[in-house]
């Protein structure tokens, strides 16, 4: 047994463990313990927005200083954590719990304490009751995320973006401890320089175990967020009692569970702009500090995550100013405290492009395409721009309704998609005690179609019309819906019924392959379930001995962590070359050139290039991040920073000579060249290498794929 695997996937849960309790101290001290007791569901998205926010203050703050490293990021965040209890201890010692909080006469001996709850057994009995009242949905839910996140652990990173620079920035960042702009040619020359709190969360996934191993299952937090804020948002709106029919909605449509489980950002933005409308609801009716608190925590990560962040955060924000009503003064300070936080966590990558040169948003390096490149245009590639002919062939309206090709998993939303035509016309549907929180829901839907009508790419195949970048207003439109037909008096079990239907709906369309693994999980589950149903006295025996049974299942799964890593480091190059999440990559043309240098590479750097572009960079670095990837360029400027080359494109005035000299400045051992198709040459690299034989030793070729190995230079001969 192989005990660093085993202490590496505690050190992964510890971490995590401990940014989620530090958020959940911070969420008590905001939001006081009488309304965390009496609102669980504000204390549990105060909790996951709070906790994702402490790791991104750490990340950046030792990021920034160059010293972005686990070592020194446990500590920091264990300190803020002791820091906070000690507040939250004083705080409760000046203010103990009030007579109205204190349990029933009797309720403490039925638990086996006289003790009253406190807010996190409230919370953890409140959504076991939640679960109970919906049991069927529940089952679904917990279902597909389980799904999803066995299929985490058994497969690496496989979806587009997430290899091409989410899972780059972070693992760049983690071996060189800062968080400054990735360098590279097209497209790194600009996907180096976007706002990026994902990557930031990506890292404390990564960086306890230096490696890939867990970092599937890093947004699936978010993806219960994003349920969470969503029901908040639904009984904001009058929901009082069938706001988890909104969760469930969300958590279970295609185009968001189809995501839940890579590192695509979509779900940690829309999860923090739905815990920010909830905050910003709560807030209308009364203005609190702590309400304004979070939402602009909330706002900060979102900014911070995606270009389209911005302004999804500014137009909510807007929404919500306006549509405040009375104490003005309060409002206003509460308002500034909330900029102030968002500002904190949403502007740190916008200054540090304006500081290199490139502008907040690098737009400069957007279209810096080489030749034989796709076209970058986002106005030529947009829905707007081509909405007549993907209406007239269908595409559009298989985007939502989720069409499944032969190369694509679901990017849609499922036939439910036709409910959300409602949500156009959501402030008619409400009645006035509850208009202007749909105003606000209203205008932030509006937003986000304008800007999924002109920014995304929708003339590939695969993507059909990127239905992800709606994923926030189809949380408010089935939050508006549920809570539009409630309050209009609609019988809940037909809604029960309806959303069931709509959950199987979901299941059906997600048409999932199932990694053998995964069927296996889920049969063992069934037995289990089996027995429990037919044996009282197995369930009895499982109750009296809960607390071993979940210490053995731990220290199982630990156990257990070893051959998950030798099953990963062996399937690997097998899962790049024939396995997709979401949809269909070019990532198998280069899946065993990767898998030679998992398997002879060690830890020497590798210099990367492609032609006509580099899309995949981080495979190359390995399972555990064993090997620097990096772009070498081939002037003698060599200029580390895209931004500074005219177009943004580095690759000018090449010269041989100059790059051999820049791979001895990087410490590259390796060489790896590629296309992306047998008609496109392979970089000019390519030439030099093979006219050098003294210093270029060719160790592997396909169709695609060249790696020379760099070897020392001779030393020369005494005339």
């Amino acid at each position: 047994m192989n005990l660093a695997d085993a202490w590496q996937a505690a050190a992964t849960l510890a971490a995590v463990a401990l940014l989620f309790a530090g958020g959940g101290l911070l969420a008590l001290l905001l939001l006081g313990r009488e309304r965390c007791r009496r609102d669980p569901l504000a204390l549990g998205v105060a909790s996951l927005v709070a906790g994702t926010s402490l790791a991104l203050l750490v990340a950046l703050g030792l990021g920034a200083a160059g010293a972005l490293s686990i070592a020194l990021a446990l500590p920091v965040a264990a300190l803020l954590a002791g820091l906070l209890l000690l507040a939250w201890r004083r705080m409760a010692e000046r203010a103990p719990a009030p007579q109205a909080l204190m349990p029933p006469a009797g309720a403490g001996e039925q638990a086996g304490g006289a003790l009253p709850a406190g807010p996190f057994q409230v919370l953890a009995r409140r959504s076991a009751a939640r679960l109970r009242e919906h049991p069927v949905l529940a089952l679904i839910a917990v279902q597909a995320a389980g799904s999803e996140a066995l299929r985490g652990l058994l497969r690496p990173p496989l979806s587009w973006d997430s290899l091409m620079y989410h899972l780059l920035l972070a693992a760049t960042w983690l071996q060189e401890r800062a968080i400054g702009v990735v360098y590279g040619m097209f497209p790194t020359s600009f996907y180096g320089y976007v706002p990026a709190n994902g990557s930031l969360w990506l890292w404390w996934w990564m960086a306890p175990s230096h490696s890939e191993i867990y970092v599937n299952l890093a947004f699936l937090p978010h993806w219960l967020l994003l349920g969470l804020a969503t029901g908040g948002v639904a009984r904001e709106l009058g929901a009082r009692r069938c706001w988890p029919l909104a969760s469930y909605l969300v958590l279970l449509c295609p185009t968001i569970v189809r995501f839940a489980a890579t590192q695509y950002v979509d779900i940690l933005l829309a999860a923090m702009l739905m815990a920010a409308a909830f905050f910003g609801l709560c807030w209308l009716r009364s203005p609190r500090g702590a309400d304004a608190a979070v939402a602009g925590l909330a706002l900060g990560v979102a900014a911070g995550t995606k270009v389209v962040g911005p302004p999804y955060a500014l137009v909510l924000a807007a929404a919500l100013a306006l549509a405040g009503r009375g104490a003005w003064r309060t409002r206003l300070r509460q308002a500034a405290l909330a900029a102030l936080l968002a500002a904190l966590l949403g502007s740190y990558f916008y200054l540090r492009n304006m500081a290199a040169g490139a502008g907040p948003l690098a737009l400069s390096c957007f279209d810096a395409a080489p030749p034989g490149a796709p076209p970058r245009s986002a106005p030529a590639r947009s829905v707007l721009a081509n909405l007549a002919p993907m209406l007239a062939d269908g595409t559009l309206v298989d985007a939502f309704l989720g069409f499944t090709a032969p190369a694509s998993l679901e990017l849609g939303m499922g036939p439910q998609a036709v409910l959300l035509l409602g949500a156009l016309v959501l402030p008619i549907l409400l009645p006035a005690p509850w208009r202007r929180g749909a105003f606000v829901a209203w205008a932030e839907i509006l937003c986000q179609v304008g800007i999924w009508l002109i920014v995304p790419a929708a003339t590939a195949g695969l993507v059909f019309a990127n239905v992800r970048y709606l994923t926030a207003a189809i949380g408010l439109a089935f939050a508006g819906l549920v809570a539009a037909a409630e309050v209009r008096g609609v019988a809940v079990r037909g809604l029960e019924l309806l959303t069931a239907a709509l959950l199987v709906q979901d299941l059906l369309m997600l048409h999932s392959v199932m990694p053998r693994g995964v069927r296996l999980a889920a049969a063992a589950l069934d037995l289990l379930a089996a027995a429990l149903l037919f044996s009282p006295a197995l369930r009895r025996r499982v109750w009296r001995h809960l607390p071993a049974l979940a210490g053995a299942a731990t220290v199982a799964l630990l156990a257990a962590t070893p051959w998950l890593a030798r099953f990963r480091a062996a399937d690997r190059t097998r899962a790049l070359a024939t396995e997709f999440t979401a949809h269909d990559t070019l990532a198998k043309r280069f899946a065993r050139a990767w898998g030679w240098l998992d398997r002879h590479g060690g830890t020497g750097t590798v210099a990367v290039a492609a032609s006509p572009a580099t899309y995949f960079i981080y495979p190359a670095m390995g399972m555990r991040l064993e090997r620097r990837a990096v772009y070498a360029n081939v002037n003698r400027q060599d200029l580390r920073s895209a931004v500074r080359y005219p177009g943004c494109w580095p690759r000018v005035d090449p010269d041989p000579e100059a790059w051999l000299a820049n791979l001895g400045k990087l410490g590259v051992r390796w060489v790896h060249l590629s296309r992306v198709a047998e008609n496109f040459p392979f970089p000019k690299e390519s030439a030099w290498a093979r006219a050098r034989p003294e210093r270029f030793a060719l160790r592997y070729a396909d169709a695609y794929n060249l790696i020379f190995e760099l070897l020392p230079a001779l030393p020369r001969r005494s005339p």
